[in-house]
């Protein structure tokens, strides 16, 4: 049975908002403030929540996080208690060729468990437009509002964050044949 919008809202304020809450601190480490934070960031969500389909999964879970820590840090700049920062890019201009993409990496439990430690790898910008682009299947343009970025720099973060999981997968691959003695040097 589907849950009416009431009730998944309900369901995430009984359940997420103390989480939401510590995400809401580690940035501004003020408990008020974290306060003023999950308040913004629950209107966000009260906008988005037609679009989440089971409120009870990890990925939704995951989505309320976001929202309240990149609202808190939005607050800490508008008061001039933080400066924005450049998101530091990784360099990967020089790709391993041949080095399976990660389709074929998930084929297998092996290659599952690769895509996720690669995850956790990435950058929490790479990692945030993944999940929002990716498993939430968020446009660009919803993606942009929710990370208070332009759906521009979306697009942009996508792109090297998919080249930055290949060049890990691909180090992963390469790393387990030499280490079972497959690899032709």
């Amino acid at each position: 049975m589907a849950m009416t919008k009431r009730e998944k809202l309900n369901y995430i304020a009984e359940n997420y908002m103390r989480l939401m809450w510590h995400k809401a601190y580690q940035v501004t480490s003020d408990a008020h403030t974290s306060e003023d934070a999950c308040q913004e960031a629950f209107i966000k969500i009260i906008r988005l929540a037609d679009e989440i389909e089971d409120v009870t999964e990890l990925r939704a879970k995951a989505l309320c996080c976001i929202i309240a820590k990149n609202t808190a840090i939005d607050m800490m700049r508008k008061n001039g208690r933080m400066k924005p920062t450049e998101d530091v890019y990784l360099d990967l201009e020089n790709e391993h060729e041949g080095s399976g993409t990660p389709e074929e990496l998930a084929e297998s439990a092996e290659g599952i468990e690769s895509i996720k430690l690669a995850l956790e790898k990435l950058p929490e910008s790479y990692r945030e437009v993944i999940e929002l682009r990716c498993f939430y299947e968020f446009s660009a343009e919803k993606t942009a509002e929710i990370l208070g970025i332009n759906a521009n720099s979306v697009n942009i973060r996508l792109s090297r964050a998919r080249k930055a999981l290949r060049e890990l997968l691909g180090g992963e691959k390469e790393e387990r044949t030499e280490a079972t003695g497959n690899g032709r040097k």
